[in-house]
């Protein structure tokens, strides 16, 4: 049937998705319905109204025997478009699932894919206005669906429309897929219906001749109106010789199949052996195989295939025969269900042989290898892995997982059974499956090398450490290097590095981590990967037991040299070397190399990298004095930690995120940033402590001081099980002391300020000692007081939040003294120091201090940068740096139109006009007040 029938309503639906997609609105269209209902028809009918219109139609079709190839159909859509140039950010990301490159899967994960095949698209569409097409989702490799609903989330912003058609009785393993595409069309799936008594008739007209009364009437209810049915069934006749007579009217019941499949196989026997044989491996291969790899796999020669594809073509099976293309899905799998499993396994293994000595390799085999029976062939084994490993670089571990379940199926030689298991269990750990664990356990029980089973154990314990299960991991890395033995030192100081890295993440297995701190008689030599790994751990230590300030940097330093850490195999202790740098006074450092941290994770759209790294550079950003800058970084990090379920990280960023938004004065924000995560603070992990002490000063902020005293003694407490000092890194006996005062206990808070300063002296650090000394000024009384607040003022040049606050508290001292004109200097410094940090709190405290002074400063207002949103003032940030709104969209993994919402709001909140004053705007805090020198009067 080569014309729509009965279809107005359904081209009504394409007309509007079409001319949508032209205005720059981009939609879903899903169009559902039985086999042969007309979906593809209606396809054709969208294509050609897009062509009309100026839009570019990019196409793919799931194919029964190709729902395995990870972005199989992904790469059938946007391949061809993607080799027209290369393309920029993140769109690259989309390369290695294009262009069947292999990506390092230890850095590309399936969000990664996804973000980059999205921002493609974005790129496509700016040449013009697109629309995707999608036929026969219901076969569509899982990994190609998720995508789809990824684009469908996020069409509205662009030129971009997708049509995606198909089958409502789906497969579970796309069933959850398709739904999860279903959900994105807000006006529902389009359902075409069957066709009517009229225009049953008009195909009988064009197939038969003029019917009978009560001809036509009765061809529709024999195939329900379907009209691929229709057709078959007339097509069935016609070649029967039957007129549309009356009197075949009860034939037609008998002779209408059931089911396509006794049609197709009636025709297939009247055709012959040669072309029965070519469809079955023309079935077999793929719609659209070339005539002669389909002659190969049949057995045929030159002049038999020749005969054969014009009979299959006269019989209404194919269409074209230079590449054999079936008239309809349902032909193909009719000509495949004549086989039986015997039949259809060797069929496959034949295919893979033709296909293989005809040069291809890689994915185009993978669908014949699972098909074929389990042979115990090492060179299946083999293939399977390769395309494993393929697809778990795509970011389609799942699909990795089969291949290796497949792979361990046929089976593999003994000795090599044991890499497959642990090619398996990675792939499963990537695909978040459950039985990853017990499948690298069995990978290192079957190992028969200490080096491959401690391999094992690696990964095993990386796993229980991302569960949270940390005495778990340190068991296992314990195991681990007991059976590796002096085998491979270079492995045995990852793992001894991976055990130190958890062991410190938790009071049970903290003495584990100390008793092999100990036990090392010097120092590791930074002079490889494996030993800055394990300097790393050495310098964290070091800090932790705040034992020698000095000794920490050195070893964070050392860790440090050679950019060994930054790579993704070592990865995993770079937080303690940057961490410790931060704490023992170099945040800015550590804050820079965080900053190509961060970069480099965004560009390869690795989001689990983004929360960490955002996550701890706020940190560092924090005790750098950046406010703003630490608020945004922590909210970002949290957001991605909590998406991805990472607890560890989640409890560290709401930590430093809490304690920066009570510098920032969101006592409200950092409330409700703590109500989410207070459940973390009975955990037995080191981050619950940072929790711990920052609900402590947050409810000091709060006018709480009796539960303020009681979170930060609990502080002190839970950190002698980590043989933690003070001040570093937790810093809880200053706050203390400020908590007791602050209740009325004014004795025990100069006892506690005075331990404080003590510590701090003996660690050296400026921010730390200058807290001490404020605490201790505050707890005194009269000048004593006086002079430990000017001290803490003077240690503190380099730090300044720290000297900002000793300012304020400086000032405040010497006006409750009655020295109203000497207290307006300190004050006016520190509130200058507050408004260039955003730290808003203090400034609104040295605001109301000067006030009671006499002076008149300019009246702080709800604008400027310190009143940008988490969110405003990261995408403020990265456009200020010259980034592009698709640059920056793509590094918050974010729409562009949304990125334009944050910069119009920015903007306001600013008071500019225009990108190239966001810099100025954004420097020193001036525009939160009212005039930029307004602190002065």
């Amino acid at each position: 049937m080569g014309r729509l029938l009965e279809r107005d309503r359904e081209r009504a639906r394409l007309r509007d998705l079409v001319d949508g997609t032209v205005g720059g609105r981009g939609a879903l269209l899903l169009v559902e319905g039985d086999a042969g209902i007309g979906k593809t028809g209606l396809i054709r009918e969208a294509s050609a109204l897009a062509a009309a219109a100026g839009v570019r139609v990019l196409a793919a079709r799931g194919a029964e025997l190709e729902g395995e190839l990870a972005f199989g159909v992904v790469r059938g859509l946007l391949a061809r478009a993607a080799a027209d140039r290369s393309w920029p950010g993140a769109a690259a990301l989309a390369g290695p699932v294009l262009h069947g490159d292999r990506a390092d899967p230890a850095d590309q994960d399936l969000f990664a894919t996804l973000h980059g095949l999205y921002w493609l698209v974005a790129e496509v569409s700016d040449l013009g206005p697109l629309l995707l097409v999608v036929d026969d989702a219901h076969w569509c490799d899982p990994p190609s669906l998720r995508f789809l609903a990824y684009l469908a989330h996020r069409l509205g912003d662009m030129p971009v429309s997708l049509l995606v058609a198909t089958r409502p009785d789906t497969d579970a393993s796309r069933t959850a897929l398709l739904a999860a595409l279903a959900a994105e069309s807000s006006d529902g799936a389009l359902r075409p219906g069957p066709l009517g008594e009229e225009a049953v008739r008009v195909v009988v007209v064009d197939t038969l001749g003029e019917p009978d009364p009560g001809f036509a009437a009765q061809v529709g209810a024999v195939t329900g109106g379907n009209p691929f049915l229709v057709c078959e069934l007339l097509a069935e006749l016609a070649q029967r010789g039957v007129a549309p007579r009356a009197d075949a009217v009860p034939r037609l019941a008998a002779t209408v199949p059931r089911e396509v499949e006794r049609s197709v196989g009636r025709r297939l026997a009247r055709l012959g052996d040669a072309a029965t044989g070519l469809a079955r491996a023309a079935a077999v291969l793929g719609d659209g195989v070339e005539l002669r790899r389909a002659a190969a796999v049949a057995g045929l020669g030159p002049d038999e295939v020749v005969t054969a594809a014009d009979a299959l073509v006269r019989g209404r099976l194919v269409e074209h025969t230079s590449r054999v293309t079936f008239r309809h899905p349902l032909v193909r799998s009719a000509v495949t269900a004549t086989l039986g499993p015997a039949e259809l396994a060797s069929l496959h293994r034949r295919a893979a042989v033709v296909l293989a000595a005809d040069g291809e390799r890689g994915d185009v085999l993978v669908p014949h290898l699972l098909a074929d029976r389990p042979r115990g062939d090492g060179d299946v084994v083999r293939a399977l892995r390769e395309a494993a490993a393929r697809a778990t670089g795509r970011g389609a571990p799942d699909l990795a997982v089969r291949y290796l379940r497949r792979a361990l199926a046929e089976p593999p030689p003994a000795s090599e059974r044991p890499a497959v298991l642990f090619d398996l269990g990675v792939a499963a750990m990537w695909a978040g499956d459950p039985e990853s664990l017990d499948v690298l356990t069995a990978a290192a029980d079957e190992a028969d090398d200490g080096a491959g089973r401690a391999r094992a154990r690696l990964f095993r314990a990386r796993l229980l450490f991302e569960y949270g299960r940390i005495p778990d991991a340190v068991a296992t890395c314990e195991q681990g290097i007991a059976e590796l033995g002096d085998a491979s030192p270079d492995l045995a100081r990852e793992l001894e590095a991976q055990l130190l890295t958890a062991a410190i993440q938790d009071h049970r297995t903290r003495p584990v981590a100390r008793r092999r701190q100990a036990a090392r008689g010097e120092d590791p030599v930074p002079v490889g990967p494996t030993q800055c790994m394990l300097t790393a751990s050495a310098a964290v230590e070091e800090m932790l037991l705040t034992r020698s300030r000095e000794r920490a940097l050195a070893l964070a330093e050392g860790a440090l040299s050679g950019g060994h850490l930054v790579d993704d195999r070592t990865l995993v202790t770079l937080p303690s070397a940057l961490l410790t740098l931060a704490i023992c006074g170099r945040p800015a450092r550590a804050r820079r190399i965080w900053d190509a941290v961060v970069d480099r994770r965004r560009a390869r759209g690795n989001r689990f990298g983004v929360a960490g790294a955002a996550s701890f550079r706020g940190h560092a950003a924090h005790l750098a004095g950046d406010v703003a800058s630490a608020v945004a970084d922590l909210s970002l990090g949290l957001e991605l930690a909590a998406e991805l379920e990472n607890l560890m990280m989640r409890a560290y960023a709401s930590a430093w995120l809490v304690e920066a938004l009570v510098d920032a004065g969101d006592l409200d924000g950092a409330a409700a940033t703590l109500a989410r995560a207070d459940a973390l603070v009975d955990q037995p992990l080191y981050a619950a402590n940072y929790l711990l002490a920052a609900r402590g000063r947050l409810r000091l902020a709060q006018g709480h001081a009796d539960e303020a005293v009681d979170d930060l003694r609990a502080v002190a407490g839970r950190l002698d099980a980590w043989g933690a000092g003070d001040p570093a890194p937790c810093a809880w006996r200053a706050s203390l002391a400020l908590a007791l005062r602050a209740r009325g206990d004014e004795g025990t808070a100069r006892d506690e300020a005075a331990a404080a300063v003590d510590a701090a002296r003996r660690w050296g650090e400026p921010a730390a000692l200058a807290e001490a000394l404020r605490a201790a000024g505050l707890a005194a009384a009269g000048a004593p007081g006086i002079a430990l607040l000017e001290e803490a003022v003077e240690v503190a040049d380099a730090a300044p939040l720290a000297r900002a606050r000793a300012l304020v508290d400086l000032g405040a001292a010497r006006r409750r003294r009655g020295d109203r004109v000497t207290a307006r200097e300190p004050l006016r410094d520190g509130l200058d120091l507050a408004l260039a940090a955003g730290a808003g709190g203090v400034a609104r405290r040295a605001h109301d201090e000067l006030v009671a002074t006499g002076a008149r400063p300019r009246r702080l207002r709800s604008s400027g940068a310190e009143a940008l949103t988490p969110t405003e003032r990261r995408v403020a940030d990265l456009a200020a740096g010259g980034a592009t709104s698709r640059a920056v969209a793509q590094a918050l993994f974010v729409s562009e139109k949304t990125v334009e919402t944050h910069l119009g709001n920015a903007y306001r909140k600013l008071g500019i006009t225009a990108r190239s004053q966001l810099a100025g705007a954004l420097a020193g805090g001036e525009p939160s007040l009212s005039s930029p020198a307004g602190t002065r009067r």
